[in-house]
């Protein structure tokens, strides 16, 4: 690497570290303001509240940096080629023979540095701490009321409750309807004083342990497949229920796979008890993540073009195009989706047209580089 190519890239850096800092700044500043009588509330004096904040934003900086992290690598690479024109430092490069896409090299590996944080943020952060991210500021409640029925559509069991332990990831008060032919001979609702969501793992399946269950198993009218699934439990009033329903669908589900990682999100996409609906929108969001860190390298590319132009020396004037630019690019792309979640195009065509289509683009807007 050359000592060009450090100062770029230490530059491309020193934007995006500032960039980050204060638009997280601006969402901690806001959300403060939004949520300061919850905090206030909370007993034990000044310094129980300020470890309460540490706690909860230190989970939010995670959340954010993967919510904007994507936007701000381009931002930081943009930001980065439009000073070096600012400052007069662009002419004499190019006047030595190193061309514009050569210095694009630093800022490409910038991005992509920034790209694995992101992977790795998602994959091993994020669906280590969804827990604390969904709960409430302030809040030192295990138990929420918000609880979204699910179905097993692979087995037709209807799961409810009262409310959801977050902390235990159970069901206090919950109801296992088991309808009629699939699973039972008669439609016959389980209750229990508690179900306890138990994940896969070598040897135990996935599943329910129910605990003070009523009826008891041995007067469940349970079918060949009810058999089994609805099995003995750990205990004389215990039952546990196979089913790959797990607990944050009971609680935020439109939202709640945002904090899972890659391969559960697969392993939903491909599992036959989701409704339809379901999984087209976990194949939806699986492909727009999977194929967003070449959406931003794209980005990059066409935005540069409109940035060192050579049609014009006006440094205000190429930004502004520039972002008019990148604001159809989001447009458009955003058109996709919601033509994917209303079902008039295929999740596929809907993550790879704009990809194709802006790729394009960026090939036939590169000769107007500053060269």
């Amino acid at each position: 690497m050359t000592l060009i190519d450090r100062y770029l890239l230490g530059r491309y850096w020193y934007v995006f570290c500032i960039g980050y800092a204060a638009l997280f700044g601006l969402y901690f500043v806001i959300d403060v303001f939004t949520n300061v009588g919850d905090f206030l509330d909370m007993p034990g004096g000044l310094l129980v509240i300020a470890g309460e904040l540490l706690r909860y934003y230190s989970y939010r900086a995670c959340a954010f940096f993967g919510a904007i992290g994507g936007s701000m690598e381009v931002i930081a690479a943009m930001t980065s080629l439009a000073l070096m024109q600012k400052n007069g430092e662009l002419y004499p490069i190019l006047s030595a023979g190193v061309s514009t896409f050569r210095m694009l090299r630093p800022l490409v590996l910038g991005m992509i540095m920034v790209n694995g944080l992101i992977i790795l943020n998602q994959e091993l952060v994020i669906p280590r701490i969804a827990l604390e991210l969904q709960q409430s500021a302030g809040s030192q409640s295990e138990t929420t009321n918000n609880i979204e029925q699910a179905i097993d559509f692979s087995a037709d069991i209807a799961i409810a409750g009262q409310r959801l332990n977050l902390r235990r990831r159970s069901i206090e008060a919950a109801e296992f309807v088991l309808r009629e032919t699939r699973v039972a001979t008669s439609l016959t609702p389980v209750l229990a004083h508690e179900a306890v969501s138990i994940e896969a793992s070598e040897g135990q399946p996935a599943g329910w342990m129910l605990r003070g269950v009523r009826p008891p198993l041995s007067a469940i009218p349970l079918t060949e497949l009810g058999k089994k699934l609805i099995l003995p439990g750990d205990a004389d009033d215990a039952v546990f229920v196979r089913t790959d329903v797990t607990f944050d669908q009971l609680h935020n589900r439109d939202s709640s796979y945002e904090y899972l990682s890659t391969k559960e999100l697969m392993n939903r996409v491909r599992n036959p008890s989701f409704s339809t609906r379901s999984i087209h929108g976990l194949s939806l969001y699986l492909h727009g993540r999977l194929t967003k860190p070449l959406v931003n390298l794209i980005v990059m590319f066409v935005g540069v073009p409109f940035i060192a132009r050579k049609e014009t020396t006006s440094l205000l004037k190429n930004v502004g195009l520039c972002a008019t630019i990148l604001g159809v690019m989001f447009a458009c792309n955003e058109a996709f989706m919601y033509l994917a979640k209303v079902n008039l195009v295929s999740a596929e065509s809907a993550v790879w047209l704009p990809i194709v289509f802006w790729g394009a683009v960026a090939a036939w807007s590169s000769g107007s580089v500053k060269t």
